[in-house]
């Protein structure tokens, strides 16, 4: 069965074709901090990030990013921040807790409203419970967009956007390639952090039981999301529980490391672009020519 993009903004897809890297920032809670360690290398040797995609935290630290703030500031306001910070627990029919501290977080930390206020273009990925299919955000309000995609199911209570009740965009996203491709990059590279909490056995509370049925029900999507990157990368950060958020250098750390050992397939990946692009450029101008 394939899976079906709607862009809930109603925005077409970039049509020209970026140079650079457009990365796809899984889910994964505390996991997801091995983002900012990819980022971290990336920066550091110079490697091109033109667009961003994000479910669930990769969507938090991809608009952090987007945002044009200084990555260390991001990682230090990183550290501070714990569950309390963006969740209350408010037991209904729906979940255990609200993230409606999430939004306010995210405008508090990095000050960024609407999309359209990001330095880079950034796609959101969520899940219509109705229907099943993803929802793209492209424009409008960025906090409501980012806590529909971290509204984790059975946790968190989902969000209600228009019409729609949405959801963790992990559930239909793993990894949100198909979002990056349509920004209109031809390089995009995926990072996976996984959701499964490592430890085999029976699981010990609810949480686990949740998470391991979704991480269950992804195994069987890789087909679908990775095919729509050019390279994936996978931190090894399974150790880490959910709410290891305090074990942020571990993850960062992580990501780093992956991101090291990909740099030479990254930048390969890169001149082959960039050649395609001088060809492309040339072709235009011989056909200019001709035509004169």
């Amino acid at each position: 069965m394939k899976t079906r993009f709607h862009a809930s903004s109603l925005v077409p897809p970039s049509p020209t074709p970026r140079l650079g890297v457009s990365l796809a920032l899984g889910g994964g809670f505390a996991r997801g901090y091995a983002h900012l360690g990819v980022l971290q290398v990336f920066q550091e040797n110079a490697i091109p990030v033109t667009s961003i995609a994000g479910s669930s935290i990769g969507s938090i630290l991809g608009a952090a990013y987007a945002s044009g703030a200084e990555l260390p500031c991001i990682i230090e306001k990183c550290r501070e921040v714990r569950f309390r910070d963006f969740a209350k627990w408010r037991v209904s029919r729906f979940g255990l807790a609200s993230n409606e501290r999430l939004g306010a977080l995210v405008q508090k930390l990095f000050g960024m409203r609407q999309f359209e206020d990001l330095k880079l273009p950034l796609a959101v990925v969520a899940t219509d419970l109705g229907t099943g299919d993803p929802v793209v955000f492209r424009q409008g309000n960025l906090a409501q967009a980012i806590r529909a995609s971290c509204a984790f199911p059975g946790l968190f209570e989902p969000i209600q956007i228009g019409t729609r009740c949405l959801a963790d965009g992990g559930l239909v996203a793993p990894v949100p390639t198909r979002a990056a491709r349509e920004t209109g990059a031809e390089l995009v590279v995926g990072v996976s952090v996984g959701l499964h909490d490592g430890q085999r056995g029976v699981p010990s509370n609810i949480f686990q039981v949740v998470s391991r049925a979704v991480s269950a029900a992804q195994k069987h999507q890789l087909e679908a999301w990775e095919r729509y990157a050019n390279l994936v990368l996978r931190p090894s950060v399974q150790g880490l529980a959910w709410d290891d958020f305090a074990r942020i250098d571990e993850a960062i750390e992580a990501g780093a490391i992956v991101a090291r050992a990909a740099l030479p397939r990254v930048r390969r990946l890169l001149e082959l672009q960039n050649e395609d692009s001088t060809f492309g450029k040339q072709g235009e101008l011989l056909l200019a020519e001709s035509l004169q």
